[in-house]
């Protein structure tokens, strides 16, 4: 991956000090995987993995995720977590919002965010994924965070999917807009990524509740829980812990993103 070499000084240069380290593969099995793996993860710094294709990627529910041919973009950004530190749910929600932020940066309009990981257009086709792991202190290595992404990046119908799904070349051609070169677009999400991490550290989700209340793709509508057949209307989400809230006939229920599915009913 040439084209990448000078990315990691220019994200030092946009933000200095946050970096522990880069790896630019042409393949691996998954790029969260080999980040959970690595000794080389810190606190006090954000270790990027980018490759070109995923042989073994995962989604969330133990779902696969496919990501061969260059269609996609596959990539990792993972830290030690701090002492006394814990995971939190909602640093997915989170992690969503900078990655649509990375992509507003570079010219990229027409979609939203789905509950609990996915980026859509309004239509519902999925443009991109996030899955947000986390690893104990076992073994003798730090307990971390990774959180990895999959983007699709051109051609993505071809991936077979057995769902509608979208790409920023499509993006870029329905706005009349150019397809951000590869080093750009990776600045400008990694960058946003880490602020939105590091805020959420801070403060939680509320740093990124305005831009999420934006993007939301399933408040106001009447969404189905894919796992029961149940139906209510979202009503956008907890800022605590990132539960998805729904009101039905029974009143207002939390949803967790680790139990159901949910999909927007005029979405299909």
């Amino acid at each position: 991956m040439t084209a990448l070499e000078p990315l990691p000084e220019r994200l030092e240069r946009e933000l200095p000090g946050r970096w522990s380290g880069f790896e630019f593969l042409p393949s691996v099995d998954s790029t969260n995987g080999r980040l959970l793996d690595s000794e080389e993860l810190v606190c006090d710094g954000f270790h990027v993995c980018v490759a070109r294709e995923q042989t073994a990627g995962r989604g969330r529910r133990g779902r696969s995720w496919v990501s061969s041919g260059g269609s996609v973009l596959t990539f990792s950004l993972g830290r030690a977590l701090a002492p006394r530190e814990a995971p939190a749910p909602a640093l997915t929600l989170a992690i969503g919002v900078g990655l649509a932020r990375g992509l507003s940066r570079c010219g990229v309009q027409g979609f939203g965010f789905k509950w609990p990981n996915d980026l859509v257009t309004g239509e519902g086709a999925k443009l991109a994924g996030i899955l947000v792991e986390a690893r104990s202190g076992a073994g003798g290595r730090l307990p971390a965070l990774v959180a990895g992404v999959g983007l699709n990046w051109r051609d993505a119908s071809l991936l077979g999917l057995d769902r509608d799904v979208a790409d920023l070349a499509g993006l870029a051609a329905l706005s009349g807009a150019e397809v951000p070169q590869l080093p750009d677009l990776l600045q400008a999400i990694l960058v946003e990524l880490v602020l939105a991490w590091e805020a959420f550290a801070q403060r939680g989700l509320q740093p990124a509740l305005e831009d999420y209340l934006r993007l939301d793709h399933l408040y106001g509508k009447r969404v189905r829980v894919l796992d029961s057949g149940e139906e209510g209307t979202a009503a956008g989400v907890d800022p605590v812990d990132g539960a998805l809230l729904l009101q039905g006939p029974d009143g207002l229920q939390r949803l967790y993103s680790g139990d159901v599915s949910v999909r927007r009913v005029d979405c299909g």
